[in-house]
């Protein structure tokens, strides 16, 4: 059973929008443009005096990096992180807030990609701007020294870009960290219905209309969008993490038994009973251990 804290949040979750969002895909392309109005949110003036936090905009999108003040804790990986939000909506306070904790236990640096969003931007250029930009991050650090990770639509395109690497041949991250991780863009799983009155945030028909701005003329199968299609083979060390109130739950499910199917071995599987979308990102029991999980997965993917 949940924490009663994990219940109490759960409770609140409707208060976010985020549900009704994700339930009148009608009204999505108003709430976009309300939404591109807002200040784009950053990192709390209280990181600033851990870490260097630094915002770069010559890629023609804004990449904040943050570095401890002390210098990286020596063989300390390097976080590159890409946020959820369906690919339309922009990153969070949380986001940076629980990169900049994660960070903090690990002794880490990380770079974090406000990437460029749909429907404005197409699937094919933004995962091109990722893969650039992890040729840069692993030309930096050493892409042994890299863990590239996201939540979510997040957790969706750090699978896809440890794909493309493996086509064209890029080096490969130490590992992967993929929270409650959006594999199918199709939107239509065996097992996602049952869940969804459970789902206090996400809504397969909310699924869709994003898959849809997303992807363009991309269809909702490709591995492009849908990785959890795409070849699974030798890919890094893998942790994934999945709630069974959260609809995305199948997606995890599913990638774990290809990885059991394929034969990997390094890999983790977390399931946490009762637990909703993007847990780890709020203040929760269950949160900060998986966020401790996390942080373990990473130094021993690193050490190996």
């Amino acid at each position: 059973m949940a924490s009663f804290r994990a219940r109490l949040v759960n409770l609140a979750l409707p208060l976010l929008g985020i549900k009704r969002f994700f339930s009148e895909p009608e009204l999505m392309s108003e709430r976009l443009a309300k939404a591109r109005k807002r200040k784009p949110e950053r990192p709390k003036a209280k990181w600033s005096k851990v870490f260097d936090i630094v915002e770069d905009t010559s890629r023609g999108y804004p990449v904040v990096t943050i570095t401890p003040k002390q210098g990286t804790k020596r063989g300390a990986p390097h976080l590159l992180y890409l946020h959820g939000g369906g690919y339309v909506l922009d990153i969070a306070g949380l986001h940076f807030e629980t990169v900049c904790r994660l960070c903090q236990m690990l002794g880490a640096s990380a770079t974090v990609p406000v990437y460029p969003l749909a429907p404005e931007h197409k699937a094919p250029e933004i995962l091109a701007a990722m893969r650039a930009l992890y040729a840069e991050v692993s030309e930096r650090h050493g892409a042994e020294n890299v863990t590239v990770m996201g939540d979510s639509a997040g957790g969706g395109m750090s699978l896809a870009l440890a794909q493309m690497l493996k086509t064209d041949g890029g080096a490969r991250p130490a590992s992967l960290v993929l929270w409650s991780p959006w594999l199918d863009a199709t939107a239509g799983a065996e097992g996602q219905a049952a869940i969804e009155p459970d789902d206090r945030m996400l809504a397969q028909v909310g699924l869709e209309s994003c898959a849809a701005m997303y992807g363009g003329d991309v269809p909702p199968d490709d591995p492009r969008l849908s990785p959890l299609f795409g070849d699974l083979a030798d890919l890094p060390p893998t942790a994934i993490f999945s709630g069974t109130s959260d609809i995305l739950l199948v997606d995890g499910r599913r990638l774990a038994e290809k990885f059991h199917a394929l034969g990997k071995t390094d890999f983790e599987y977390h399931e946490y009973a009762d637990m909703f979308h993007v847990w780890m990102l709020l203040p929760v029991p269950e949160g900060k251990e998986a966020l401790a999980r996390t942080a373990d997965f990473i130094a021993e993917a690193h050490a190996a």
